[in-house]
């Protein structure tokens, strides 16, 4: 069994899902991705992780830009990359709090200085999307978000890369677990 959550399904894992046969699916935010794992429900799990859990083994899958994402007639469309400073003032479109990409972010701006509002909370990538199509705000979101027609994404020069990394249990050598992870090691584009 796999354990991710929606984006990492979304943007990471479909070939992953296309290549093993029978897989059986968990969904769920990295905190029950990491519970699913430790108890054993999951064989495998695929999260973001900027602290590594002490009591799990961690492979590092793939390590992507934070972009902004506006609607081409935003003033940032214009540029070519972005940095914290040049949102000063921007109302943004935003995962709900206290989740782990809120917080990084609200810490990133905070140390950066730089003023923002909540335009609207919205809970998953095709959401915070679907908000910036809108013109609501742009949204900050993990560079392997595919990009829709119709938006325009920059790279956030000053922020810190997402890392992805699977995990599970330390020295469990079955071949559920043995061959699911190397299926997901194969498959993840990084």
């Amino acid at each position: 069994m796999l354990a991710a959550g929606e984006g990492a399904y979304l943007y990471l894992l479909g070939e992953v899902v296309r290549a093993v046969p029978g897989l059986r699916l968990l969904n769920g935010d990295r905190a029950r991705t990491l519970a699913a794992v430790r108890t054993g429900r999951a064989d495998v799990g695929v999260a973001v992780l900027d602290v590594l859990p002490a009591d799990l083994e961690a492979v590092p899958l793939a390590r992507y830009p934070q972009v902004l994402v506006v609607p081409p007639d935003h003033p940032l469309a214009a540029r070519t990359a972005v940095e914290l400073r040049d949102l000063a003032g921007s109302a943004l479109v935003v995962p709900p709090a206290p989740g782990p990409h809120r917080v990084a972010l609200e810490r990133a701006l905070r140390a950066a200085d730089v003023p923002w509002t909540v335009a609207v909370e919205a809970a998953g990538w095709p959401l915070l999307l679907h908000f910036a199509a809108l013109g609501v705000g742009p949204a900050v979101v993990n560079g392997c978000v595919r990009t829709p027609p119709g938006l325009v994404r920059r790279e956030i020069t000053d922020l810190p890369p997402v890392p992805y990394h699977a995990v599970h249990v330390p020295g469990r050598t079955d071949p559920a677990c043995a061959d699911l992870l190397a299926a997901v090691r194969a498959h993840v584009p990084g």
